[in-house]
Parts: structure tokens; sequence; C-alpha cells
């Protein structure tokens, strides 16, 4: 019995040694893949902390200086690498604008927080950061999906700093599209830290391709290795969970108290902006091929619309109640919104990004226009 205890218990030890050399492994490898991409990120310009109390928010700028508007740009949840997979979406409209990429805590380089991120904490670090880098209002806001619910907020409670907003499909907001959803209180629970002080010791690395999927095909590897770096800094921060668990209750609120005001708005649908067969074909081509260079365990769309019109019909009848019966009351309530579909993924801006600044560039002309 003694000596099968001393092989357990030699087992045991070896297990303890190969796992502790393997995290020393890790942890070194990740830093020095860190500093790398850290160098990297600063040399084209992404790199910019700027003090907001007891944390900084990054607040990386583009395009032209002394440009018409300032268009601050807002990420979805968790999009850390926002500032970089946007970028090909920016590209003409910093030709005569300056674009200011502004984080939240816990994204990029941002600093992270044990504060609760509700809508009035998030957009008064955003309200800082901004004047504090030496951008003053008024902003043009571009947001993606849950950012708008932040720029909802931000119009509702200080519509003098806002100059138009255009949402790039941003989260489908209505009276009781969260009804259902659990209240939290954000705060950020023990598995949630395990997860982050893992990350710190950059096991990240080894799962970030299960959460975070690779660029369309018209990236090139430079931005994605980019965006993965931003990603990979993400993970090691907690901010980004209360975010995500106070998700439903501020959409909600932002919804509840926003006030219709006449700031010009632009809401790019995509998501529920399918209109024709050929919108269909093209966005299963797309979806198909990111199943196929992510390796996604799913059966790809099936390419068998043309001729099955009735199915067709019905997947054109349902995006069209919805954007009837979501989007464009939405829009109402927002005030002067107009309404633009772009048939594609949630990810309209990788997936058509070109289309998506002529897009926006057509509706800050018109505005200038008419001034």
């Amino acid at each position: 019995m003694k000596k099968i205890l001393k092989i357990i218990g030699k087992i045991i030890l070896v297990i303890l040694i190969l796992t502790v050399v393997f995290t020393a492994v890790t942890f070194i490898t990740h830093k020095v893949k860190t500093k790398k991409e850290i160098a990297l990120l600063k040399e084209q310009g992404y790199y910019n902390p700027v003090s907001v109390g007891d944390y900084s928010i990054n607040v990386s700028a583009f395009g032209n200086s002394d440009g018409k508007h300032t268009i601050v740009g807002i990420a979805g949840l968790g999009m850390a690498d926002f500032p970089v997979a946007a970028r090909q979406m920016t590209k003409e409209i910093e030709k005569d604008n300056l674009v200011v990429f502004v984080d939240r805590a816990g994204y990029g380089f941002s600093g992270d927080t044990n504060d609760d991120m509700t809508n009035e904490h998030i957009v008064s670090d955003y309200r800082t950061a901004l004047k504090n880098a030496g951008y003053n209002p008024p902003y043009f806001l571009m947001v993606h999906s849950i950012g708008g619910a932040y720029a909802n907020y931000w119009c509702s409670n200080y519509p003098e700093e806002i100059e138009g907003v255009v949402f790039v499909d941003g989260s489908q907001l209505s009276e009781d599209a969260f009804e259902d959803e659990p209240e939290s209180d954000g705060k950020v629970g023990i598995i949630d830290r395990i997860e982050v002080f893992l990350a710190k010791l950059g096991f990240g690395r080894y799962v970030i391709r299960q959460f975070f999927y690779l660029y369309p095909d018209n990236y090139s590897d430079e931005e994605q290795y980019l965006g993965d770096a931003l990603t990979l800094m993400e993970y090691e921060k907690i901010a980004g969970f209360s975010e995500s668990n106070l998700l439903s209750q501020n959409a909600q609120e932002a919804f509840n108290t926003l006030v219709t005001t006449d700031i010009p708005k632009l809401y790019i649908c995509a998501s529920w902006g399918e209109q024709t067969i050929e919108d269909v074909l093209e966005n299963d081509k797309w979806i198909n091929r990111q199943i196929e260079k992510n390796k996604m365990n799913m059966k790809p769309r099936p390419e068998v619309y043309e001729g099955n019109e009735e199915t067709v019909d019905k997947m054109l009848a349902q995006t069209k109640e919805l954007r009837e019966t979501v989007i464009v009351p939405y829009a109402e309530k927002m005030g002067n919104c107009e309404v633009v579909c772009l048939a594609g993924d949630h990810m309209i801006y990788e997936q058509r990004p070109e289309e998506c600044g002529k897009i926006i560039i057509n509706f800050i002309e018109k505005l200038d226009k008419a001034e």
C-alpha cells in the first residue's frame, strides 16, 4: 500500500512540476509577444491612454485634424478591436474628417475598473476622455451594436454635444426587447476573475479563436494581428464582465429614457436588411466563407434559395416585418432618423466596409449642404 501511495505521490509531483513549467513558458511567451504587439500598435497610432480619474481610457485619432467633423467611433459589446476593424470603413471618411475611436474601460489599452459599467458611467468616461484628449464637442457619433444605446443615452442627456449619429446596425431597441432578461447588479463573479487571472498568465492566446473569429478575406494579416492583440488585452480586465452583466438593463434604460431630438441620425440596417433574393444569396456566400475560414462546427447555409421562391419570400417578409415593427418605430422615437438597408451580417463594417463608408459620407455631405 505504501509503495502505491509513493507512486501516486510521484505522479502528482510530476504533474505539478509540468504544470508550473507549462504555465511559466506560457507566461513568458505571452509577455514577449505582447511587447511586440504593443510596439506595433503604438507605431500605427492606436495608443493614447487619457486619464479619466482612477484609470485611463484610450483615445486614438486618425485622419484630417483640420477636418469638418470629429467622428467618434464607439464599439459594440466586447469589440476591443473596433479601432482596427473599422478603419476599412472609415478610410474615405478620414480624408475630410477627424475620426476618433474612444474605448471603454477594460477595452484594449484602456485601464480597468471595479465600477459598475452603467450608461451614466460609460458616457461620463467618453465625455471626460475626449475632452482630456483635446477633442471638444460637438461630436458626430458612429456607433455599432450596443454602442447605439450609449449614443441614445448621450443624446438624451447631453444633446448639445452631439451634431449627428450613425448607427451601424445598432442594437434593435424596443419597449419590451429585454423585459424577460433577469436583472443584474453588474458585479463581477469569482469565475470571471479567475478567467482574467488566467488571461494575464497568457492562456487567452490558446482560446482566442473560440471567442473571436478571423476577419473576412479583405483584411490583411497585419490587421488580424493588431485586432487579436487588442482583444487579448481585453481578456485581462474585468470591466467588460460588468458591462456584459448590465447589457440588457443599460439597453432598456437607454430606450425607456430616450428623448426625441432633432439631432440628425442615420440607422444602417444590416441584420434585418435583406430585401431581394440577391441580398440573401450574397449574404449566404459570405456566411459560408466565414464558417469555412474559421472551421466552425456549423453546417453551411444552403445556397438553394434560387428557385425556392416560397422560402425566400418567407425570409424577406420576416425581415420586412422586423424593420417595420421594431426599427421604424425605434427611429421615430429617436427623432429625425433615416433608415437605410445594407443587407448583411451584424458586423457589416467588416463585411461591406466601403459601402458602409460611402453611406456615412453621403449622410454627412447631405447635412453639410443643408447647413
